[in-house]
């Protein structure tokens, strides 16, 4: 520790702070444009200039030096006001002075750093520029007249987003933030650069002119897209959600937010939101009342027992699912109930619950930045939880954490510094798994995993997974196996991190028995930056496992609910929340299961798809209208309150199935807290004690090695293996509703090879068609160097279905 002086107070800090973070924790303002807390210091915009004694009364930033034992910092002395006015008036010269249409007015820092220090007139004169305003991106506006070159936004956007897709350009008083060849911004549309632009410069267009900054409501919540847990401050004006607010102070992510965090809140407050129930009449779905929709609701679900089933989504409330679990399995007397198609839960509820004894994986997101290597399984895992790809990218970049990656294909994560993808045949990751495992045991450096219930049946399996027989399988050399076993061995700390979800059914119990065996039999269990951390879809999957909404004893999957909607055995489906027709596999065999079925109804904020074909639609509330918890993927439980009133005539999901409960003769939980306290695996975390940063749910792992099954996968001849995952810009199928993510991402496509594309004759940007065994689908062709020949990839979040069905790999043709 140092201690020093600031201002006649003393002061101590870490040894590496500057004197601008020794006098932020001493509760002293030092005036800044340049700084934030995530990014490395720079010293671009002279603000913070500061007297030391001990430098014989030099002004020096205070941002970039270092503290050192008994310094002496006077921060506010005459000659250094007078030269920071000097500097604003620098910073004013050329700046527009735009305040009343700009939108940036009210949060604007040099706005205020000129009201402060009361520079009303400037002494010095020069032309304004006159740079255009790049309007080309849909989501982000550049006014180079009004920047400051702060460097903010070229900073996040090399350090932390790992795309540089800003740079500075040009010299002198010319300087200028510029982009490729000087043209117009092309970048992931995640807004990190508008979050950190201390003017206005860089402005969220979906926001423009919506409202004044000082009009809006500040209400913190939990983003509703994907499991990552990010915290989220909503601006709120007329009860309605206008935009988000960036807060540096926010979450572990210190307020970085992705695409569909920053630009895809607009489904909260959208137009198409259902206002009132819908009733199935004459065969049209018209208006009803609550209490004639209940009513015939509760009606169908008497008596059902084994004849009805559930289908939710996850991402209702910890609580909700509490209550529709109760009403489906004490009310109704069914243990049909289920979530993610049945299998996008299997890597938790089958896979782990066996390896570690329970549901959940062990590490955090916070592990990432303290380890010496991550493994990353699929380089899908930045576009399913971006958030989390901006802590791998800083944890290479800042860290010099080795990165090594097996992947199906190419991805951004590869192009980090050092990192290491060993590219692989889709379908073959548990077979590679199995043969570096035999490596660990086969060269002895599994260290104490003798002991481990399994060892011996787990070694005797992996015979069959010899590196030399697996490498033909999987396409990746023997070698490159045997040494990423070594690698992975030779690490202090090592982490595992793999995405599950819809879009991946090849990540299922197996590659987590697969992925389980790696950390146990090399020992890296039970310490900070090592272990095992499963990515998990939607920001409630985790809790939906803790809650356990899966099928009870004798209960049916999702897969097996579908397959008795179709033979007749369930009669009545409740779906709540999930959109099956466009994001479960074979899409033509759910729309039949959803048109047999005698009764359905469906739970959603829209009429979506399988709403359409519902016999009851009950309008619900998003996350910005509820109260109750979230469990992110790292077993964060974090606690959401309204920020806005229930749009229209929509209710909450715990009022919902609490009538329900009700009115078939139960007794709900009152009170979200009420229904928290019944949930086994939260137990010691008190719900009125839950801030904005969440508890841990404790998790207790009990190693055990099973022998995973590496199921084999064959393309059919002369055909193209297809590959479903996430887009960058979509979670599920609720960000359809986001105008800022439908404007980065309108429909789907599929991706090619440069090689197939030029056997296939097909050019980039032109329609094709896509046929499977399944249907057939029109899609945009976008060709890429991160696909291998012979393999091509669609998102799943654009009805992929009528061509998948499900299996981990789909052999398809592909025709202009």
């Amino acid at each position: 520790m140092v201690t020093l002086t600031i201002d006649d107070k003393q002061v101590q800090v870490e040894k590496d702070a500057t004197i601008y973070e020794a006098a932020k924790a001493a509760g002293i303002n030092i005036p800044i444009l340049c700084h934030d807390k995530k990014l490395k210091p720079f010293g671009a915009c002279r603000m913070c200039l500061v007297e030391v004694e001990q430098m014989k009364g030099r002004l020096i930033p205070a941002c970039t030096t270092p503290v050192t034992e008994g310094m002496i910092v006077r921060s506010s002395t005459p000659p250094v006001e007078k030269a920071r006015k000097l500097v604003l008036e620098l910073l004013l010269l050329n700046h527009p002075l735009d305040c009343p249409v700009c939108d940036k007015g009210g949060d604007c820092d040099l706005q205020n750093l000129a009201y402060d220090h009361k520079v009303n007139v400037n002494r010095l004169n020069d032309e304004k520029f006159h740079h255009v305003i790049d309007y080309n991106n849909p989501l982000i506006e550049r006014d180079q007249n009004r920047c400051v070159l702060c460097g903010k936004c070229v900073r996040i956007c090399d350090e932390i987003v790992s795309r540089g897709a800003l740079t500075f350009i040009s010299r002198g008083i010319e300087t200028k933030i510029g982009t490729e060849f000087d043209g117009p911004l092309s970048c992931e549309f995640c807004g990190s650069c508008i979050s950190v632009c201390p003017v206005g410069a860089l402005l969220a267009r979906p926001f423009k002119f919506k409202s004044r900054f000082w009009a809006l409501q500040k209400k913190t919540s939990v983003c509703g897209y994907c499991g990552t847990g990010c915290s989220v401050t909503l601006g709120v004006k007329d009860n309605k959600v206008l935009t988000t607010v960036y807060d540096e102070n926010q979450g572990f992510h210190n307020g970085q937010l992705c695409v569909r965090g920053r630009f895809g809140y607009q489904f909260i407050s959208s137009d198409k939101r259902l206002k009132s129930p819908l009733i199935r009449k004459n065969g049209q779905l018209v208006e009803a009342g609550w209490d004639e929709a209940l009513e015939l609701v509760a009606n169908r679900l008497k008596g059902a027992g084994a004849s009805a089933a559930a289908l939710a989504t996850p991402r209702m409330t910890n609580e909700e699912l509490v209550l529709l679990k109760q009403l489906m399995t004490q009310q109704v007397g069914s243990a049909n109930i289920d979530h993610s198609a049945g299998y996008a839960h299997a890597a938790l509820t089958e896979g782990l619950a066996k390896s570690f004894g329970v549901a959940a994986a062990p590490s955090s997101i916070l592990d990432i930045q303290k380890s010496d290597l991550l493994l990353v399984i699929k380089s899908d895992a930045y576009e399913t939880h971006p958030v989390v790809g901006f802590e791998i990218n800083l944890a290479v970049k800042n860290k010099g954490v080795d990165l090594q990656i097996l992947s199906d294909k190419r991805g951004k994560l590869g192009k980090l510094p050092k990192a290491n993808t060993l590219l692989h045949k889709p379908g073959s990751e548990v077979a590679l798994l199995n043969a570096i495992a035999k490596v660990l045991i086969d060269e002895n450096l599994a260290g104490a995993a003798a002991s481990v219930t399994g060892y011996a049946e787990l070694a005797a399996g992996l015979a069959a997974f010899a590196p030399e027989q697996v490498a033909a399988q999987c396409g990746v050399s023997a070698d490159a196996i045997k040494q990423l076993a070594r690698t992975y061995a030779a690490a202090e700390k090592a982490l595992i991190v793999f995405p599950v979800g819809l879009a991946y059914p090849a990540h299922t119990a197996q590659l987590a028995h697969a992925a389980a065996n790696l950390a146990i039999l090399a020992g890296k269990l039970g310490k900070e930056g090592s272990g095992l951390l499963v990515l998990q879809e939607k920001n409630n999957s985790q809790g939906a496992v803790d809650v356990g909404f899966v099928p009870g004893n004798g209960g049916m999957t999702a897969q097996q609910i579908l397959d008795g909607c179709l033979s007749g055995s369930i009669k009545t489906l409740l779906v709540a929340g999930e959109n099956p027709v466009v994001s479960y596999p074979g899409q033509s065999k759910v729309k039949d299961a959803l048109q047999k079925v005698d009764f359905l109804v469906v739970a959603d904020l829209f009429l979506t798809e399988t709403a359409q074909q519902a016999d009851v639609v009950l309008p619900v509330c998003s996350y910005a209208e509820k109260e109750g918890t979230y469990t992110a993927t790292d077993r964060r439980v974090q606690k959401v309150t309204p920020a806005i009133p229930a749009v229209g005539q929509s209710r909450t999901e715990f009022t919902v199935y609490g009538d329900l409960i009700r009115a078939l003769g139960g007794q709900a939980p009152t009170t979200p807290a009420d229904a928290f306290a019944q949930i086994p695996a939260y137990a010691g975390i008190e719900y009125a004690a839950l801030a904005d940063d969440g508890a841990f749910a404790p998790v207790a792992v009990k190693p055990a090695l099973v022998l995973p099954v590496a199921a084999a996968t064959q393309v059919e001849a002369g055909k193209i293996a297809l590959l479903t995952g996430a887009a960058l810009y979509h979670c599920g199928t609720m960000s359809h509703y986001g105008e800022g993510t439908v404007a980065a991402c309108p429909e789907g496509y599929l991706e090619l090879s440069y090689a197939d594309a030029a056997r296939l004759q097909i050019a980039d940007g032109v329609e094709v068609t896509v046929a499977s065994n399944e249907g057939s689908i029109t899609l945009q062709a976008r060709i890429s160097l991160r696909m291998p020949e012979g393999v091509a990839f669609a998102p799943y979040h654009f009805a992929i279905n009528q061509v998948w069905s499900g299996a981990v790999v789909t052999s398809v043709t592909v025709s202009k």
